[in-house]
């Protein structure tokens, strides 16, 4: 992913921890915000329901028009700005771009009946997008699936501990998807394989997936180890294996890749893919 287009307070949020990042040009669409459109920023008026925000939706043609490679569309379905979503994957998808969506779902428990309705039908709708090809894939991330993975979560720091840990572990999954391992078993994930989701875990402990994925039929471990270790533990790749054999399954098809790092701590990132729509 090269490019990354927020939408909404939350997307626009997780654009900026993007933005730590040099790999990344940065792209945000929300209201009350401050910039100019020739650097990334699109402010709309504020409306408070979805269907005006569809009326009153612009193209995004010239906005998005020097927009190339790939693209992480980031939104949450609950926020009444989403009812843009389709409009600016249109105009992406005239440019051909490769499109992947980072879908937030927050918790739904504490939010008005109005915003569950839209956040279901977005939510829906996008998978659907990309169960049918027209997105490369969506990264279904659960907001308290992932509070549930930080133990230290003081309120004042709540939303940027947790758009931190997201924005941070699907930008080392795509760096190594986009470099060479030491050794790996990746193949191709199946072509309708395109619902998905990421996670954390340690060599000890389990897998922490960011959504509760039902079905899950392809498993990905990066294995991020530091170099010196990959040059004296004579019995890493063993433990590696034994692991993944643990995850494999008639169900499951479960791999990994291992790449050398010059962190002092090893980590170890998941990518989770599913053929199924998620309820």
């Amino acid at each position: 992913m090269e490019t990354i287009i927020g939408l909404g307070k939350t997307g626009c949020y997780i654009a900026d921890q993007f933005a730590d990042y040099e790999q990344y040009k940065i792209y945000k669409v929300g209201t009350g915000l401050k910039g100019l459109k020739k650097n990334g920023i699109y402010s709309l008026p504020a409306c408070d329901d979805p269907e005006k925000y569809e009326q009153k939706c612009p193209s995004f043609k010239n906005f998005l028009k020097n927009v190339e490679g790939e693209i992480l569309f980031v939104v949450n379905g609950a926020e009444f700005i989403s009812a843009t979503s389709l409009r600016i994957l249109k105009a992406l998808k005239e440019l051909k771009c490769e499109i992947n969506v980072l879908y937030i779902r927050p918790d739904v428990d504490y939010i008005p009946e109005k915003n569950e309705m839209n956040e279901r039908v977005v939510c829906n709708v996008l998978q659907e997008y990309a169960r049918s090809g027209v997105l490369e894939r969506i990264f279904l991330v659960d907001m308290l699936t992932v509070e549930s993975l930080l133990d230290d979560l003081p309120l004042s720091e709540y939303y940027s501990k947790i758009y931190q840990l997201i924005s941070s572990t699907l930008h080392m999954i795509n760096v190594y998807s986009h470099i060479d391992s030491v050794s790996d078993t990746f193949s191709p994930p199946h072509e309708a394989a395109r619902i998905s989701t990421i996670g954390i875990s340690n060599s000890e402990d389990e897998v922490k997936l960011f959504f509760p994925l039902d079905n899950a039929d392809e498993i990905r471990y990066y294995y991020a180890i530091n170099e010196d270790k990959l040059k004296s533990d004579g019995k890493l790749l063993k433990k590696i294996k034994e692991q993944i054999k643990e995850q494999t399954s008639e169900e499951v098809k479960a791999s990994y890749g291992v790449y050398s790092t010059d962190y002092e701590q090893d980590y170890l990132y998941v990518l989770a893919h599913s053929l199924e729509i998620q309820k």
